[in-house]
């Protein structure tokens, strides 16, 4: 669409006007001053008038290549005004103007440059908040939702896009999330699921309206983490106090128990006897916790699949569902084995049928899924909430850490446990991602 042309617009009059208007000033001048000095002449008169003519000719063409250039340097102007900066002045019909040409074109290389850089960073910031695990959230003043990403879509809205809608109307599926919205209350929150958030909330100004930002940061690994480390500290002070006790009491109830029988004293030495019984059943019990709270880091190596699964079969039965992973999985041998026995010593004293125990792999070239799957009837919803905190058990004499190692072994190798009910019993999945291959120390 061709622009109106502002000169027009202001009333002004343009520069061929003005040259028109010049020579039609000088012609004036002329006749005038041959109309004094020899008077009336049609000759010298029409010559005159053809001289003007001329003037107005010859000064056109003489201002035409200027013209040329600024014609050019205004489209160029155009050009980035409606922001096309890939174009630039044409060199080759620059001559009076070719430093403001300079100008222009080094303008466009700039302004082309920034906006790379600005498009580049605006791709980044979105992939940043795509890929991030934090829920985000933009609202603004009427508390409209503007931006959220896929986590927050997920949290809220079962991954569903709801951007334009009201904020208050969306977090009513979280009630804890609600009210701390409206109350514009920062911190930690536990949510139904039993997973743990952190809100952060700020606000702004963007064009010249506010605007808010809510961010959901997932503290449940981490609080989890922090927990687990606390657990194994109280424990390693608590093992090695009843150690200190448990050995000479041990020593004690045994040499009683000998010195007893020397003396004939059968009813004495039956007593030292279970004394020496109840500290060595006590000192196994502690060695387990021990055993918890110093877990060695995972020394990975290629796992050997088939003689894995063997030595598990020799220990519990449970079927192969499909076949064993192709790729060469890094992991700690000894830690996974420990892992998969528990889970199927779980499995066994659920009460489920060895045919009803099965193991299938799943696998991609960036993680491993492990899915065990029982027979066992499941768990209730309380025992599938505390199932993997420390010492939480339903079993009569258990310890209430063989879920907890678990978890324990499978984060330190990066990877994640989940529990589900699924019928006829419980599932329980383990993720293992893809390690390089580093020669073991």
């Amino acid at each position: 669409m061709k622009r109106p042309d502002s000169r027009l617009a202001s009333g002004k009059m343009s520069s061929h006007s003005r040259l028109n208007l010049l020579c039609l000033l000088l012609t004036l001048i002329a006749l005038a001053v041959q109309l004094i000095m020899t008077g009336h002449n049609v000759l010298l008169t029409f010559a005159i008038c053809c001289a003007g003519i001329v003037l107005a000719l010859l000064l056109h063409q003489a201002l035409k290549p200027l013209t040329t250039e600024i014609q050019a340097l205004n489209l160029h102007a155009q050009n980035l005004q409606d922001g096309s900066f890939n174009t630039s002045a044409n060199q080759l019909k620059m001559n009076e103007l070719s430093a403001l040409a300079n100008s222009l074109n080094s303008m466009s290389a700039q302004l082309r440059s920034e906006r790379a850089s600005l498009y580049q960073r605006e791709l980044l910031l979105d992939t940043v908040l795509q890929s991030s695990p934090t829920a985000l959230l933009l609202t603004d003043d009427k508390d409209t939702v503007l931006m959220s990403n896929p986590v927050a879509r997920q949290l809220l809205n079962h991954g569903k896009a709801f951007d334009g809608s009201k904020l208050q109307s969306i977090v009513t599926a979280v009630p804890m999330l609600a009210q701390a919205i409206a109350a514009q209350q920062q911190g930690l929150m536990h949510l139904a699921d039993n997973s743990i958030w952190h809100l952060s909330l700020s606000r702004f100004q963007l064009n010249q309206k506010q605007h808010r930002l809510y961010l959901l940061k997932p503290m449940t690994r981490e609080i989890q983490r922090e927990e687990l480390t606390a657990w194994k500290k109280l424990l390693r002070v608590i093992g090695h106090e009843l150690n200190n006790t448990l050995a000479p009491l041990s020593s004690l109830a045994f040499s009683g128990e000998q010195r007893a029988l020397q003396l004939q004293q059968s009813e004495l030495a039956g007593l030292f006897s279970t004394l020496s019984e109840r500290s060595r059943e006590l000192n196994q019990f502690v060695q387990a916790y021990i055993q918890f709270a110093k877990l060695p880091r995972p020394r990975l190596s290629t796992i050997n699949w088939p003689r894995l699964i063997n030595q598990l079969e020799d220990l519990y039965g449970f079927e192969l569902n499909g076949a064993l992973p192709q790729l060469p999985w890094q992991a700690d041998s000894q830690q996974l084995q420990q892992l998969l026995l528990n889970l199927l010593k779980n499995a066994h004293e659920a009460g489920s049928a060895a045919e009803l125990i099965t193991l299938q792999f799943c696998e991609s070239p960036q993680q491993l899924t492990l899915i065990l799957q029982d027979g066992g009837g499941g768990m209730s919803p309380e025992q599938l909430q505390h199932a993997l905190v420390p010492f939480y058990t339903s079993k009569t004499g258990g310890s209430g850490i063989g879920l907890s190692l678990c978890r324990d072994i499978i984060e330190a190798h990066g990877g994640h446990i989940s529990l589900r009910n699924q019928p006829p019993g419980l599932e329980v999945t383990l993720t293992l991602p893809q390690h390089q291959v580093r020669p073991t120390a």
